[in-house]
């Protein structure tokens, strides 16, 4: 700013040449009045005095003169360009900017020629801080597209192993009925030759009384087996 409130119009950009309308007392003399003589011979001004640019006739009040500088950077399919803009807040700097690569490129060295199409616009304060960034959807599209594409990828991978589990649970039934088929078999065989060691066992009690201990024991283990096969056959069923 070239003054010391900050004061510059809001239409045309002046800063040096704005009139404001300020109250001031004044002693009244013979000769008329004299702010000289009044004892509070200051003039007061704040931001509803009314407030004028001399250099393009623009008037309002004085707050709406009181502008923040602002530096907009853009991006462009045909390079980089930089300009000042104004605005009470970055989102007016922002409008500012805008327009003025809508209407006025070559005030930013951009020609018909160039054929260039806007794509990003970063505004930094006067104290250097980036205070806002603004971009097309296709230019930020174009930024994440690596970051779109690696999420698709991973997004495909895991869709492809949840359908392989899926594929293994559907013969997972059929492989469990399996198992249950052949435990069922193995059940029989040992129920069958648990029989036929039963009565060969009676047939020699028979034959050979020296052999009753022997044969009493053996029946016991005998029972012991076949309620164990009774129970793991009604577990597996």
């Amino acid at each position: 700013m070239t003054n010391c409130f900050d004061l510059r119009c809001p239409k045309c950009g002046n800063s040096d040449q704005i009139d404001v309308n300020a109250s001031i007392w004044a002693r009244v003399t013979n000769d008329g009045t004299d702010p000289n003589l009044s004892k509070d011979g200051t003039h007061e001004w704040d931001d509803d005095s009314p407030a004028r640019c001399a250099a393009c006739g623009h008037s309002g009040k004085t707050g709406v003169f009181r502008q923040n500088e602002y530096m907009a950077y853009f991006r462009t399919t045909a390079g980089i360009a930089h300009d000042i803009f104004i605005g009470h807040t970055p989102e007016q700097a922002l409008l500012a900017a805008q327009d003025c690569f809508q209407t006025n490129p070559e005030k930013l060295g951009i020609t018909p020629g160039d054929m260039a199409e806007l794509q990003e616009i970063r505004l930094v304060s006067e104290e250097a801080e980036e205070v806002l960034i603004w971009m097309t959807d296709e230019y930020r599209l174009q930024l994440h597209a690596p970051d779109l594409l690696k999420a698709l990828e991973s997004q495909v991978e895991a869709t492809d192993g949840i359908v392989d589990a899926w594929d293994e649970m559907d013969s997972l039934p059929g492989v469990v009925q399996d198992i249950i088929d052949g435990l069922a078999d193995i059940i029989e065989t040992l129920e069958g030759l648990s029989e036929s060691a039963g009565g060969v066992l009676l047939s020699c009690e028979k034959e050979n009384s020296q052999l009753a201990a022997a044969v009493s024991d053996l029946q016991e283990s005998t029972t012991v087996a076949l309620k164990a096969i009774a129970d793991a056959k009604g577990g597996a069923a």
